[in-house]
Formats: structure tokens, sequence, C-alpha cells
């Protein structure tokens, strides 16, 4: 009785399609012809069948994608033309001859029967659609001559133990669809190459095809051709077609690996082959043979992001460069999908880390197999490794210490506002989290439990539950804790050593996800690792006969997926390392910065910057006791110019990030020192506004002109309480300023400096940034405070390591500081003033051409009745990154009213 009730509670149910499709190319459309046959494994009788219409989802903004994708980034269906979106229409549903109706909601399709379809019994239903293909759109559509079929057909939705999962398309998370066999044919131009899911076949090598379709087929027209396809136990059929496509033909074993690559793509396609090559050889002894007679490697667009899985087809939207192995990465990736989704496939949507998580793991393990521990994700020798393992680390960090965690097995529709999040959960966290599972079980009993799981679930759906018991049936352990602290919790586990004495050592873990680890101590009398199996939250390891420890170091191989690392030495970790090492996740750092330069006002300056932080402090990444030191020597003045700032969080959590700061300098002859609080906003990789709040006290004193342009300087000195907010809102940026001095605190000024700078994106028709500046001052401020009409004065980060502040590459001259009036076309001119408003703006935003154009009324300081004038540019900007070359064209001539047509250059930051 028990074995019947077993056998009854493991049905899935099983779907066979015979689809005839016609591609238009010219119309980009796709008209179909589908017999599904429907198997019902189920106990239960249904009357009922529920398909996908996935192509519904970019028909317009009210889909349940649109308004994802719009709260993810602000995108729109409407951005798109009509002509390029996408639907799906259904013609006519019948089955045994009677027409069945069918109720669609968006990507939803219920397709009433005319009967029950009993437990045991199948059905065939013939469904004429017609589908419109748009231009490329997360994982659908063309472009140009190329085109990318997924999700493309009326797919029947999972019916399973659960009931049915008839999920709309999401804008985050992927799929999951019932297991079965296809006989696809295609009709398309005589000059296309495709690839596909399955074999292509003669009309008389398909047995399970119904010969209903074979009627419904007619000849291709005058140089068209109809390809035919089979595929059996898949649960998705997609295709790629190109008049372009070269293909590449490998074999391992009986396995053809067929990589198509475009004309123009064939050098940064030269090792497509290798990758895949090397990745299906190290799965298959890993976790079980690949059961597929082809796999094809395309490509493609993949806008979904660097590349996207189907059954015997991965499509990778990436070339290979000369700096990353993204490419391979993406390859590895893509292909380990075939074990962990293809063959065994899981809800994407529900348990999304069943499928991205295990291909996490599979990207590490297959870099560190192929390139050692130390494998980069870089290429060069020269810069500093960036290993799979520390890549999938900032994600989990980032996510946790901003408390944007969600448990793993929330459903992948829920991350809509946080997608970074969504990372985390789906692939990062998941995949450390297996890394760890290997290294407290062994790599060999791992091994054994994904073969197991492999081999067991192989064409089915199992869940996180199935994967649980097969590891405690393998392991012969209670992993119930682990993995429910590290599934169903945002839980953590953070063990650190507490305290070291005599020949003891103290650790604790801080969090509750209780996690096996080992120590390493090192006495006197030499070093041993310590097991610690995690269940008692602190633990008290005894070294006897030793009497004194000199270091531990928790988690000695690296395994442990921790919250923090830092805790885990004795004594703690120091690392002096070059300027171009990566942050680490363990060792409090000092970098090291030999400094050289040249300029007319001081000659060479040799100097050296030194560094230290705990990670990296900057908004949103949380370091600790951030320092920046440097010493410039300058051969002309034959005086030292030193620098310091340090920074550190008060308050670190959701929505909240406050620091203290302290900032020291003497350069170009000004003394400096700044101290206050820096406070963030807002939840970060997300669409909900953010505020950046500054207050800080400021001292300035200027001794000397020698190397400042008398221009723009004032000598003097300020006591400055300065006060900023900065709002960012979808597309909109705004910062508000007030800065207040009095001659009565110890300086030379009295006056007040307000400002407020409006900042906004749009595109219509294209791109284009605007931006309202308008500032005044109330009493008299040193000309170096005033608002300046070309662009700000003050250098800042890099560019006061370059540039000085006067001379030819000087700010006012070919120095552009973004800020202030921001018209660039009056560099030269040293233009202040107490009163200013301007408008810019700049187009085409998205590309590094652009044109700029500005307009600005000030009040002219050296009239006698200081009168406000207008001023007007425009000009061509070339901008990469925080770095532009502007080429003002056109200004007015301030002495005359006149146009001014000119040639003229600025370096911008």
């Amino acid at each position: 009785m028990i074995l019947i009730l077993v056998l009854a509670a493991a049905w899935q149910q099983y779907v066979s399609y015979a689809i005839s499709a016609d591609l238009d190319t010219e119309r980009k459309f796709l008209n179909c012809i589908e017999y599904v046959t429907y198997h019902n494994n189920s106990p239960s009788p249904l009357d009922t069948i529920y398909f996908h219409l996935y192509p519904n989802a970019f028909r317009d903004d009210n889909t349940t994608f649109a308004r994802e994708m719009k709260k993810i980034s602000f995108s729109t269906i409407m951005d798109v033309p009509v002509r390029d979106r996408s639907f799906i229409d259904i013609y006519g549903i019948t089955a045994n001859d009677e027409s069945l109706s069918c109720l669609i909601n968006e990507t939803i399709m219920a397709v009433a029967l005319s009967g029950t379809l009993m437990p045991g019994d199948s059905l065939t239903m013939r469904i004429d659609c017609g589908v419109k293909i748009p231009r490329i759109t997360s994982r659908m559509g063309y472009r140009k001559d190329h085109f990318e079929m997924s999700q493309w057909y009326p797919k029947p939705c999972v019916y399973d133990q659960a009931g049915w999962h008839n999920d709309p398309y999401h804008a985050l998370g992927e799929f999951y669809g019932e297991y079965g066999q296809f006989d696809v044919s295609i009709e398309l131009p005589g000059n296309y190459v495709i690839a596909v899911t399955g074999e292509r076949v003669d009309s008389a090598d398909v047995e399970f095809t119904r010969s209903l379709i074979r009627d419904d087929i007619k000849p291709p027209s005058a140089g068209r051709k109809t390809v035919r396809f089979s595929a059996e136990n898949v649960h998705d059929f997609a295709w790629v077609c190109d008049p372009d496509f070269h293909v590449e033909q490998t074999m391992v074993g009986d396995i053809s690996i067929d990589v198509f690559f475009t004309a123009k793509d064939r050098k940064k396609w030269k090792n497509a082959s290798t990758y895949a090559v090397d990745a299906v050889q190290r799965y298959e002894r890993w976790f079980g043979p690949y059961p597929y007679k082809t796999l094809s490697i395309v490509d493609g667009y993949a806008s979904s992001g660097g590349g996207m899985e189907y059954p015997q087809l991965v499509i990778i939207g990436l070339d290979e460069d000369p700096i990353t192995r993204v490419f391979e990465q993406a390859i590895a990736h893509e292909i380990g999908h075939q074990w962990f989704y293809g063959v065994i496939g899981n809800n994407e949507t529900d348990e999304a880390w069943l499928d991205e998580g295990f291909t996490t793991y599979v990207e590490m393990r297959y870099f560190e197999d192929k390139y050692g521990e130390q494998g980069s994700l870089l290429k060069s020798p020269f810069l500093p490794p960036l290993t799979e393992p520390y890549y999938q680390r900032l994600f989990y960090y980032l996510t946790q210490t901003n408390g944007l965690e969600k448990p793993v097995l929330t459903p992948s529709y829920e991350f809509t506002e946080l997608p970074l999040a969504y990372v985390n959960a789906a692939y990062a966290k998941p995949g450390l989290m297996l890394k760890n599972l290997e290294g407290m079980l062994g790599r060999p009993m791992f091994d054994s439990i994904m073969r197991t799981y492999y081999g067991q679930y192989a064409y089915k759906h199992p869940s996180s539950a199935d994967f649980i018991a097969v590891c405690e049936s393998v392991s012969q352990q209670d992993l119930q804790p682990f993995f429910h602290g590290f599934l169903n919790t945002t839980e953590f586990c953070d063990w650190y050593i507490k305290s070291v004495s005599g020949g003891t050592v103290e650790i604790v873990n801080r969090g509750d996800v209780p996690v096996p680890v080992d120590v390493f101590i090192e006495t006197e009398l030499g070093g041993q690792i310590y097991h610690v199996d995690g269940h008692d939250k602190t633990m008290i390891i005894d070294c006897a006969p030793a009497k004194k420890v000199k270091r531990v170091h928790i988690d000695p191989y690296g395994y442990a997926l921790e919250t923090n690392y830092y805790n885990n030495y004795y004594p703690r970790r120091i690392e002096i390392k070059p300027i171009l090492a990566l942050p680490s996740f363990d060792a409090y750092q000092i970098f090291y910065c030999p400094y050289l330069w040249y300029s007319d006002d001081n000659g060479f300056t040799p100097g050296l910057y030194l560094a230290g932080a705990e990670f990296i402090d900057f908004d949103f990444v949380k370091g600790r006791h951030q320092w920046i030191a440097g010493l410039i020597y300058g051969t002309k003045s034959r005086r030292f110019y030193p620098n310091f700032s340090y920074q550190t969080p008060v308050i670190f959590k959701k929505g909240l990030r406050s620091r203290i700061f302290a900032q020291y300098s003497n350069s170009h002859n000004e003394d400096k020192i700044k101290g206050g609080f820096m406070t963030n906003l807002g939840i970060p990789f997300s669409t909900q506004r953010s505020i950046a709040i500054e207050n800080n006290l400021a001292y300035y004193r200027l001794n000397s002109f020698d190397f400042v342009d008398s221009l723009d300087w004032d000598l003097g000195e300020n006591m400055i309480l300065d006060n900023s907010v900065k709002v960012i809102a979808k597309d909109l940026s705004v910062v508000v300023s007030l800065s207040l001095t009095d001659r009565s605190v110890n300086g030379d000024y009295t006056y007040a400096k307000a400002f407020l700078e409006v900042s906004t994106i749009k595109s219509v028709p294209i791109p284009v940034q605007a931006r309202l500046f308008c500032g005044k001052i109330f009493g008299t401020a040193p000309r170096q405070e005033q608002f300046f009409l070309a662009g700000k004065l003050r250098i800042s980060q890099l560019a006061d390591l370059v540039f000085s502040q006067e001379g030819y590459l000087s700010p006012q001259e070919h120095v552009h500081i973004t800020g202030d009036g921001n018209m660039n076309g009056y560099q030269t001119q040293h233009i202040k003033t107490s009163e200013l408003y301007c408008i810019g703006l700049e187009l085409p935003r998205n590309i590094p051409f652009r044109l700029f154009g500005d307009y600005g009324i000030y009040r002219d300081q050296t009239a006698g009745d200081g009168s406000l004038r207008d001023a007007y540019d425009a000009g061509l900007k070339i901008a990469i990154g925080p770095v532009s070359v502007n080429f003002p064209f056109l200004y007015k001539d301030l002495a005359t009213s006149q146009p001014h047509w000119t040639i003229d250059w600025s370096i911008g930051f």
C-alpha cells in the first residue's frame, strides 16, 4: 500500500508537440500550426488546460513584465515603436474536430475542454496562431536579419502536486515547463542558417510525429526551405537563425558541439569551441553524462544578460575581449544549465537557486579546476587576480551589509524592486553555500551527492526538499539546520575569535546558522587543525599540553560562507599591497603608491601615497577606518605638501548610512582642514529615491599667490559651515547647498552662499540632459568662493594630483571642472560673480559624441552698477566615463555682445 502511495505521489505530466512554423523575415511574423498532445498522468480529472502565451508580455505597458521592468529600470515597452512590439494571436483551437473556447489574460490562456480529461488519458489539440516578433526584448526578437525565437509557441503550464503554475511572464526569474518531445518544421528563407533545440531529421525519421501535421505543411515557395527537427526529454524548444552564420563543429565523444558565429565575430569567437569542450568534459566527469546528441553555442544578443540557456542550445550575447575571461565565464555558466535546468528541470520562478545557484557553483569550480585556486577572470598578469569566489562574495557582501537580503526561497518576482537581492539569492549566496557544503562534507562525498541527484531526477521537477533529501541520504548527516538557515531565512554564520588565553582558544558564532568549521591553531609545539561541528554557538578549544597560542585562523581552507572574515584571525591580519590590489574580505590592507609629476610652477614633484582600510568605504560599500595619507615634495619650492583624510561609518543599516570624516591638506599653498558627517538615505540598487547629506566645518587659509592664479584667488582665511543635500529620483537630480561664514569666527569674510542645481535626462525623442543652476552670495566672499561662469575653480581628487591652479593647464584655462555655470565656452576668461543663473543642454546623452549649448545670466562685478548680463555658448563634447574633451565653437563676446566663432578646447572632469 505504501509503495502505491509513493508511486501516486511521483506523477509528472507529459507533453508531445508537432509544430509547423513559417517565418516571414520581412514582416517579422511567424505563423504556426501546433498539435499538442497533453498526457494527464495526475490523479486528478482536468476540465481546463492552461497555456503560456509569452509573446504577449511585450505588447504594451500594461503587462506584468512591462510594469515590473519599469520598477527595475524605468524603461517602458511604450518606448519601443508599435511596429517593434510583440504579441501572439490565437486563430482557433480544436480537439476531436470540436472547437474549444479559451480565455486569454495577458500571457496566460485557459482552454476549456469539451469533456473531462481523466487520469491516464491524453488529448490532442490543434492551435493555429500567429506571433508578431518584437525587436529583441528580454529573450526574444530580431535585430536586422538575426532572429532569436524563444518562448514563442503556446506552451502548457506545469501542473504538479501544487496545482497549476500559471504564472505570468515576469521581469525577473525564468521558466518552468513540462518535459516532452518535439517535432518542429520551420519554413524560412533558403539562405538562413539555423541553430535549434534538438537534432535535424528527415521526414521518415520521427516515429512519434502525428501524420496530421504533415498534411498541413505546404512545399516552400521559391527561395525558401523547410527544415525539420526533433527533440526528446526536453521542456522547451528554442531556435536562432541568421543568414550570416558560420558553423564550427567539434566532437566530444558522441556529442556534436556546434558553434554558430557571424563573419564579423570570427576572431572574437575563435576560442568558443575550446571553452565549450572544456566545460562539457568537466561537467560529464563531475555530475553525469550529457544525454543529447548535439549542443549549439550561438553568437547572439541574449538581451536578458550575457547569455541565456535552452535545452541543447545556449545564446551568448558577449564577445571575447583581451582583458577579461567574461566570455568564457558566460559559456561555462550557460553550458552548466544543460545539467541544472535542462536535464533537471526545477521551478525557476519559485526556486531559482536550484538552477542559477548550481551553475554559479559550477562556474566557480570550472575556473578553479582549469586555472587553479587563484584563477582570475582577468587575463593580464599585471592586474590583481579577480577570482570567481571573490566575485560572488562581493554580491553577498553588498547585499548582506546593506540589509537587502531576502530568503533564497523567495519567488523571483518578489525581488522586482531589489534586483541585487535577486542576484544574491539566486546566484551568489547559493553558489557559495554549495561550495561551503562541499568543504563540510569533502569533495568525494559532495560529488557523490551531485551524481546521485542528477541520476535520480533526470527529466523530472525536483524541489529544494528533494535535493536536501539526497544530501542527507548520501552523507548520512542531518543537514536540515544548515539548509534551513541559508534557504529560508536571512540569518547568517559569523565565527569569530573571542579570546586567546594561554593554550586555549574560545570561538563564537555571532549568527544563527549552525555551520561546522575548521580552525587552525599554531602553538609553540606546532600547528594543528581542529574541527568544530557547529552545533554549539560557543566552543573552547584546549590545545594542551601547549602553553601558548601563537596564531589562529578560522576556516583556513576558505570554504565557509560567513558575513565577516576579518575576525577569523589572531592576531588580526594586515596586508601591505600596491595600489592596484583588490580590497580584501579578511585583511586590513595598507596600499602604497609612489607619485611623480611635473608642473611649471613647482618642477618635478615626487611623493608617496599610502591608504588603509578594512575593505573599502564608499556610500553603499561598507568599510572601516579608511584613510589616505600623502606627502609630495616640490623641487622648485623646496617644500613638502602633506595631506590626510579619514572616514568610517557610525551607522550602516538598511536605508541609512552615516559616516564621520576628517581631512587636512596643503596644496598650492592653501591649507585646508575639514571635518563633519556624510549621510546617505535610501536603498541602494533600487529605484527608490536616494538622499545624500553632508554637513561639515571647513577652514581655508591661503598664504601667498605662489601657486595659484591671482586673477581667481584672494589671500586670507575662512571658517565655513557647509551644508548640502542631494536628492536623486528616477532621472532627476536636485542639489541644494548653503554655506555660512562670519569674520567673528576666525576669518576675514562674512557671507552666505546658496545655490540650487537641477539635472534631468529625458528621451524625447533622443536622450538629452538638461541642467539648471541658480546661485547667489549675500555679503562679500573671496574670489575663490564665488560662482564661476566656466565651471568650478577648485580641483578635487585625481585632478588635484595632476593639474595646478595656475598656468595653461588649470581651471578657468584648459581644465574644466563640472559645476557652477558649467559654460565651458568661457574657459580662459576667468569670469566670476556673486549671482548666477544658467541652463544647459547636452545631447544625445547616450553616446560619447555630444553637442552642448548653454545660456546664462550673471551679475557683472566689473561694471560700476553691478548690472546683470547674459551669455551663451555651444560646442562639441567627447565624453568617456568621467573624463571629457570639450570643443567650444561659439560664445557671446561679452565686450561686443556679438556671437564669436572660435575653436578652443578643454579637458573636463
